[in-house]
């Protein structure tokens, strides 16, 4: 990890992105006036090495990478001498568009592509204003390529190094030309990822392998059901065990310190702790499914009307109606939340695998009481984040220790802790409704959710308050869910739940019309030339329509969130004795914008989204027992095996506006794709997920 004050100090030509009341500026990092926060520097050094700091977290996704490569292409620089380190945690490195330090919402390069070009070409520029003027060459004689800067007339080169004494004292470019895309030399191919090689020879550094000489282990021992609190902790047996420091309550349990991370383990088994009462202690699945199913009885936030649907309703010929019921998802990443913290009197410093420094900032100046400029937080690779990550409630565990002991404490989660712990991705219950005429026309849709809350409950309607069908008379109700069950944002958030209810409706809409369901969407979106583009090219790839291959059936889908387009066809096979499903193949179109960076990183993101997608299709579901999590362990709670994974053909498209996301969108259309497979291939009418086989073979004896 790097300072400001370490940067600046072997910087040989530094520049800042900065953003301002004027917009994004670049600067010579020497120059940054104190009001403004710059947000992301490149260092070009004297051994001609290109470093990038780069301000989003490296969770899998290949972020550091891409963001590389944008400057890399401006300044013409040979991608064997980029590096990309994580940028320290502050005011100073926020992402200008978000107003935080927060890798989410599949904005890390859309909301950086531009500004890091920019950042590029300066460089590239003041180099060449810099050779020309050493080398007393115009210089419009002079190329700057492949990190040298050559000589037109003569082909001879000088390594970019060579200029940066005089590169610094070169004004900065107030508008450097941009490369025009034929130019582009790295963005739109698929270059070797900057962070494998030292996660293949193991120095790669996650939170759970962050040490500190001296430093104390420690778990947290959580309440059996959400809501308790400890009450009474009789520590006697536990402070027996050999290597426990100490005992103690925290804000969500009891603490146990030790020299080893078994120590603490043993002794957690030893301690004796009286809970507070919760309104959910007894609370089983069937308990919550009643909850939420009443909950859609109760009145709600309208969140969008157009027209007047319940007339439209009661004037039609063609009507239905469905109730959905979906389960509390747990992020499963392959890392559990661990942290290394240590609170001292004037600093704080902090190794954690986050997506939110500004959280974790946050919550050590409310903890510890320390200024911003004393917090020291230094982002290590993330093992799997999903929006998880993003949640800092292990950190302020980590702090409370610390600041208790007085000495460095490395927090660790096991797969136990990490899935009890909760922040799940919301259940919901939801209840839809819609008409048709028989031209083929969606006339009005209902749609009335009970969720628990994000974002002031917009993300909970993502999808629905955006959609782009358009239906003229619409009706979008949310109902706020209150309970101790703890929740957060979970990779493609709202969309994952309100794609599959939409989508799937569509597909029974579509029957009862008679209407192919690939046709009602293209209807559906006459408006949107980009969307019925993406369709279009994900039925012709996928031979819809056709005969699939034998034994397989063919299901579609279509979903728009966080500017990106996405369809997909899902071959299904199922074995009718045993309920078990097989999706051998999916097919995927997206469109995310005017711009491919990085092909394979795109699409590496849409396999995995479909993957983790498919997973939560098939197996996934958070159970209860007595009001705590039931199934604690992979074992319990399955995910998609390797040996299950399906073959994924991606096939990326550009439309020219702004730039979407990509590490989200591609999960939502796939568990519709699979449902919809099942509702026409077998008459199977799904509300439920996961789609197990016992749950499939109720399907199966209701439709017989």
């Amino acid at each position: 990890m790097i300072t400001r004050r370490e940067f600046l100090k072997i910087s040989a030509l530094t520049l800042a992105v900065a953003i301002t009341p004027e917009g994004y500026k670049i600067f010579r990092a020497e120059e940054v006036p104190s009001q403004i926060n710059p947000n992301l520097w490149i260092e070009l050094s004297k051994d001609n090495y290109l470093t990038v700091l780069i301000n989003k977290s490296e969770m899998g996704q290949g972020v550091y990478t891409g963001l590389s490569m944008i400057v890399a292409d401006e300044l013409d620089f040979p991608w064997e001498r980029v590096r990309a380190k994580a940028s320290p945690a502050g005011k100073l490195y926020i992402d200008p568009k978000m107003k935080e330090q927060l890798t989410g919402g599949s904005t890390s390069v859309r909301n950086m592509y531009f500004v890091l070009r920019k950042a590029g070409a300066s460089m590239r520029e003041m180099l060449l204003f810099a050779a020309s003027k050493k080398l007393g060459i115009p210089k419009k004689d002079l190329l700057a390529k492949g990190g040298f800067i050559i000589e037109k007339k003569t082909g001879k080169k000088h390594p970019y190094a060579e200029f940066l004494e005089e590169a610094k004292n070169i004004p900065l470019p107030k508008e450097p030309p941009l490369k025009k895309p034929e130019e582009f030399i790295y963005i739109g191919r698929s270059l070797p990822r900057l962070d494998t090689e030292e996660k293949i020879n193991g120095k790669a550094l996650f939170g759970i392998d962050a040490k500190i000489k001296g430093m104390l282990y420690a778990v947290v021992e959580r309440p059996p059901y959400f809501g308790g609190k400890p009450l009474k902790v009789d520590k006697s047996d536990a402070l027996k065990v050999p290597g426990v420091y100490d005992v103690f309550p925290i804000s969500t349990g009891v603490a146990i310190c030790g020299d080893s991370f078994w120590a603490c383990e043993k002794a957690r088994d030893k301690i004796k702790i009286k809970w507070s009462e919760s309104p959910l202690m007894n609370w089983n699945d069937e308990d919550f499914e009643k909850f939420f199913l009443h909950k859609l009885k109760e009145k709600g936030v309208v969140v969008k009307k157009t027209g007047d649907p319940e007339r439209v309703f009661k004037n039609s010929e063609i009507v239905l109606e469905n109730t959905y019921l979906l389960p509390y998802l747990y992020h499963a990443t392959l890392e559990p939340m661990s942290t290394l913290v240590w609170v001292k009197k004037e600093e704080c410093h902090i190794y954690v695998p986050t997506q939110w420094q500004t959280s974790v900032i946050r919550s050590a100046e409310k903890i510890t009481g320390l200024p911003e400029e004393k917090i020291k937080v230094y982002t290590t690779y993330l093992g799997g984040g999903f929006g998880r990550k993003a949640n800092v409630e292990f950190v302020e565990e980590a702090l409370e220790i610390s600041k208790k002991t007085g000495k460095p404490v490395k927090l660790i989660y096991t797969r136990e802790d990490d899935i009890k712990s909760g922040y799940f991705r919301p259940m919901n219950a939801a209840f839809i409704k819609a008409s048709a005429d028989k031209k083929g026309n969606l006339t009005a849709l209902s749609f009335k959710i009970a969720v628990q809350p994000l974002l002031g409950g917009r993300a909970s309607v993502e999808g629905l308050e955006d959609m782009l069908y358009h239906i003229p008379n619409l009706y979008v109700e949310r109902v706020d869910v209150d309970l101790p069950v703890t929740y957060w944002f979970w990779r493609a958030v709202g969309s994952t739940h309100n794609a599959f209810i939409l989508e799937t409706f569509l597909d029974k809409m579509a029957k009862l019309m008679k209407i192919d369901p690939v046709d009602l969407r293209l209807n559906l979106l006459k408006r949107e030339p980009i969307a019925r583009r993406v369709v279009e090219r994900a039925a012709e790839i996928s031979s819809w329509g056709k005969t699939p291959r034998k034994g397989a059936v063919m299901g579609f889908a279509y979903h728009y969130s966080f500017g990106t387009h996405v369809a997909e066809v899902a071959e299904v096979i199922l074995d009718e004795k045993t309920g078990k499903i097989k999706v051998p193949k999916v097919y995927c179109v997206i469109d995310h914008g005017p711009v491919t960076v990085h092909p394979d990183l795109i699409k590496s993101q849409m396999e995995g989204a479909i993957c983790m997608g498919l997973s939560m299709a098939l197996k996934e579901a958070v159970r209860f027992e007595k009001g705590g999590v039931k199934n604690t362990n992979f074992h319990t709670y399955e995910i998609l095996k390797f040996e299950e994974a399906p073959e994924v053909e991606v096939e990326i498209l550009n439309s020219q506006r702004p730039m979407g996301g990509v590490g989200e969108p591609g999960l939502p259309p796939i568990a519709p794709a699979v449902a919809n497979a099942l509702f026409w291939g077998y008459g199977l009418n799904i509300t439920r997920l996961p789609l197990t086989p016992e749950y499939v073979k109720t399907l199966l004896t209701r439709k017989g």
